[in-house]
């Protein structure tokens, strides 16, 4: 029983004050329900009835997700769109008021408002893991420019229209300032998700975005402090000690993290082995550090998220910790804690509340800023040469919204600085924004277009005294030792040198920024280093006894695969590279194969699969060690730039190549320049060669694909490389009844995947090339794969 002072209460009871919903239940009997078979409505418990909701959203999200995915639309928008679907503006609509009540309000939502201060809490500090804030210290000049200027405009032009506005709507003054503030600055974390959505992470505007973004953010930060301080003293009548006392705390705080904390950080990270992630001590410390900061933010008079942001990124970026944490919550935060963000945050998005009267002036406010990042960002790019369609498709990524930025809606509503109507507003706003810009920066920015060349850029079209540039991309360190045996048979001369460009491929795990690291001037040379380290070491000693042959350098990339074939092409790009060289294992990972499709059809330069089958270990240094090419020759831009490789590596004296060329019996030649170019290419062999004792030159006359196939799995076994072309017309007799038998592995191509299969007598590794598109080639020709 509960006594008011003048009547006895039967619990349970519900009651409200100031707004604010109270419940008093038995203990035990307010989350739980005792079951329908016991005549009890599970929906009127927190616990069911929360995994009613979270079971809606995710269904009706990835719904919405599939509908839009042609649009080019963001997580964000589907996922928004479901929440306002469940919300006030529809479902109360549109069902019985006492319904929605018992879904969506009372003691039913205690539950979800835990979980979304929780996903507030837990998203802000996973943003500060991936975060690197090294990155300010790397930004070009340009990127300091336009994210300064990205926040000064949009303040300068926001914040003193909502000053005026606030003098003719005295009831909305307040609330038209903090509106000001929160739609002028940038959030860095929703432009790095927008990032990832459209795949631009490791593009140059992608590069360009981040670290603005985060410029522009860390502005803002320092905005937003100043004004909570002076809202502190104005309208909460907070003395000048209690504010400096708050913020000693703050600066204490920070002092903690970064010199207690981090410390603490290394120190487990020495104990975690290369390759490995963390175990469950690791990931109970960083809870108990993370609940720890979040307590110490609210009990000194900061927010909970405080606390997790300045510890995530005191967290070392990347992996084993960053990315081990990274996994290990990601599961929970987007399967639990979204959803529930979802529910709380658009439960207070009601249309129906929306005036026209205060939509004018919010309107106006929320234009100006969003006006002010877009000229910002396209007026200092235009003056650095950036391209009119790219400057525009930045300044609208820096004007992106997304979740962070309705997080700060909310946490501004929960402290009444903003009121239901009011928030609506700037929820739709954001949600309309992202909706129209995000399929406009997809219309505006194509990466690979930098890629396509206007000259050619292969083995076959290199002049023989010249430098033969190779970048070589290694995805697996067993894979090494496969790729030092194709460059020695490349047979490099101080005639003709060799570039070789080694680029270690990274996922990028825990952090937010791709990185490219130049280490030329890695020193290490030990074998007990970490992973990169070694591959640098295996590559250098291959280098030291080719010295005046061959010259090396060394990258690490590390990005997301969806944007992996980026780095590759650029770095191909900057070097003048004439062939990129990527292993190829049977058991990799479908990401791994995405980004060798897309590297096929955007490289800038020719392209080269090794199939390694391991018959060939460590390379031995004298040149006496003999080997056996074989070029299977069909014709083709494809077929011709593997019979240059071959005809390269057969000036070695030691080395022998057999050329393979297959003739459909009855085909009618549909391309007379493709024929000529073929023969040309044949009858120079003899001549780039010089060799003819050793070049064994067969033609076969096949009739259909079950030929072919013969032809190659009689293949002997004592060959050591057998080079192949990628591409080969479909509807050749030469590869008839194959189509649809080699699919398998589509970026091998139809007889690559024959060659590179079980079946083959020859154990022999495979080189599939594909030569390099350019803007001639893209002219209308016939289907090749």
């Amino acid at each position: 029983m509960a006594n008011n002072g003048s009547q006895p209460v039967k619990v349970p009871f519900n009651m409200t004050i100031f707004s604010l919903p109270f419940t008093c239940e038995y203990m035990g009997a307010s989350v739980r329900s005792k079951g329908l078979f016991r005549t009890d409505n599970p929906l009127k418990y927190p616990l069911p009835l929360l995994m009613l909701q979270l079971g809606t959203v995710i269904i009706i999200s990835t719904t919405f997700q599939r509908l839009l995915r042609p649009l080019k639309q963001p997580r964000f928008v589907s996922d928004m769109l479901t929440g306002i679907l469940l919300g006030p503006s529809i479902l109360q609509l549109f069902t019985d008021g006492n319904f929605y009540a018992s879904l969506f309000w009372g003691k039913q939502t205690i539950i979800i408002d835990v979980l979304e201060l929780l996903s507030l809490m837990y998203l802000t500090f996973l943003v500060g893991v991936r975060t690197d804030l090294g990155v300010i210290k790397t930004s070009g000049r340009m990127a300091w420019v336009v994210g300064i200027t990205a926040f000064l405009l949009p303040v300068a032009l926001a914040v003193p229209i909502a000053h005026a506005l606030g003098k003719t709507n005295v009831n909305l003054a307040t609330n038209l300032d903090t509106i000001s503030i929160l739609s002028a600055t940038t959030s860095f974390q929703v432009t790095s998700v927008l990032l990832e959505d459209l795949k631009l992470l490791n593009s140059e505007i992608g590069r360009l975005a981040l670290s603005s973004s985060l410029i522009s953010n860390l502005c803002g930060v320092l905005l937003k402090v100043i004004s909570a301080t002076y809202t502190r003293i104005k309208h909460l009548n907070s003395t000048m000690s209690e504010v400096l006392k708050m913020e000693l705390s703050r600066i204490g705080m920070i002092l903690v993290i970064v010199f207690l904390f981090r410390p603490i950080m290394f120190r487990m990270m020495k104990r975690i082995p290369e390759g490995s992630t963390i175990r469950e001590s690791h990931l109970i410390v960083m809870t108990m550090l993370l609940f720890g900061t979040s307590f110490a933010s609210e009990f000194i008079g900061l927010q909970a998220y405080f606390g997790a942001m300045v510890l995530g990124f005191a967290v070392p970026a990347g992996p084993p910790l960053g990315s081990g944490l990274a996994d290990k919550l990601n599961l929970f935060v987007n399967a639990l804690l979204m959803p529930s963000y979802i529910i709380d945050a658009c439960r207070h998005v009601n249309v129906g509340l929306i005036k026209a009267k205060h939509l004018g002036p919010v309107e106006v406010i929320i234009v100006l800023a969003y006006a002010g990042k877009l000229f910002g960002s396209v007026v200092p790019s235009r003056f650095f040469r950036m391209p009119y369609k790219d400057s525009i498709a930045l300044g609208l990524i820096l004007c992106s919204q997304g979740f962070f930025d309705v997080l700060l809606f909310k946490r501004a509503l929960r402290f009444s600085l903003l009121n239901e109507e009011l928030y609506s507003i700037l929820t739709i706003m954001a949600v309309v924004h992202a909706a129209i810009a995000t399929p406009l920066i997809s219309y505006l920015y194509d990466p690979s277009k930098r890629y396509v060349n206007y000259r050619r850029r292969t083995v076959q079209h290199l002049r023989r005294d010249n430098e033969l540039r190779i970048l070589i991309c290694v995805h697996e360190e067993e894979s090494t030792f496969g790729l030092l045996n194709l460059l020695k048979a490349t047979f490099p001369t101080r005639e003709s040198p060799l570039g070789t460009y080694v680029l270690d491929l990274l996922k990028l795990e825990g952090r937010e920024h791709p990185l490219l690291i130049n280490h030329q001037f890695h020193n290490r040379s030990s074998s007990n280093a970490t992973r990169t380290a070694r591959i640098i070491s295996t590559f250098r000693h291959y280098q030291i006894h080719h010295e005046g042959m061959v010259k090396n350098q060394y990258y690490t990339t590390i990005t997301p695969y969806d944007s992996m074939h980026g780095d590759i092409c650029t770095l191909a790009l900057q070097k003048s590279t004439s062939l990129i060289i990527v292993p190829f294992e049977k058991s990799e990972s479908n990401p791994v194969r995405g980004v060798k499709r897309k590297l096929l059809d955007k490289a800038p330069c020719s392209v080269g699969i090794l199939v390694d089958k391991k018959i060939l270990t460590y390379f031995r240094i004298e040149n006496e060690s003999k080997y056996h090419v074989c070029v299977v020759f069909t014709g083709g831009p494809d077929s011709r730039e593997a019979l240059a490789y071959g005809a390269r590596m057969v000036e070695n004296r030691n080395a022998r190549l057999t050329v393979i060329r297959l003739i459909a019996e009855d085909e009618f030649v549909t391309d007379l320049i493709e024929a000529k170019l073929d023969m040309k290419a044949i009858a120079d062999l003899s001549g780039v060669s010089g060799y003819s004792d050793r070049v064994d030159f067969r033609e076969i006359n096949v009739r259909d694909g079950a030929e072919t196939s013969r032809v190659l799995m009689s293949l002997d076994d004592n060959i050591d490389f057998i080079l192949v072309g990628r591409r080969v017309d479909e509807e050749s007799p030469l590869v008839s009844g194959l189509v649809e038998w080699a699919n398998d592995f589509q970026e091998l191509g139809i007889l690559g995947d024959i060659l590179a299969s079980s079946d083959m007598k020859s154990n022999a590794s495979v080189l599939v090339l594909q030569q390099q598109f350019t803007v001639e080639d893209l002219m209308p020709q016939l289907k090749l794969r």
